[in-house]
């Protein structure tokens, strides 16, 4: 009887998993173009060269964001870029209850044209939405 519940518990215990799974899934897929548009205050947008050190400056506290600053570009609003991938709930910020998704790119026009990096899926835009607007 023990080995039975034992074996339902940790098919439960995968059952649980493997929803926490699904619904922790990016709605940005790999080849989207999408145009970076940061908040109407601040719509610049920060790209940056290591997705753990964008998640260490959302998390961080002011002189540990300004000592990462040099590793961010600074984009204006409105660069268009191609994703190339995605890890859901990977940022946690201190002033949001949501993880956010690390989204990877690549800049498609202007001056910094065909470099990559990662921003916040916040940050990006469908191009198609953009368009039309």
């Amino acid at each position: 009887m023990r080995r039975a519940l034992y074996a339902f518990a940790i098919v439960l215990a995968c059952v649980a998993m493997m929803q926490g799974a699904a619904a922790a899934q990016c709605t940005l897929h790999s080849g989207a173009r999408v145009v970076l548009y940061g908040t109407s205050d601040d719509p610049d947008v920060f790209v940056w060269d290591s997705r753990f050190r964008m998640r260490a400056y959302a998390r961080g506290s002011f002189d540990q964001a300004r000592a990462l600053l040099p590793h961010a570009l600074l984009v204006e609003a409105g660069t268009r870029a191609r994703i190339v991938s995605c890890v859901a709930g990977f940022v946690e910020s201190k002033y949001s209850d949501r993880p956010d998704d690390a989204i990877g790119i690549v800049i498609v026009n202007g001056r910094y044209r065909g470099r990559g990096g990662w921003v916040l899926q916040t940050d990006v835009r469908s191009m198609l939405r953009h368009l039309t607007r």
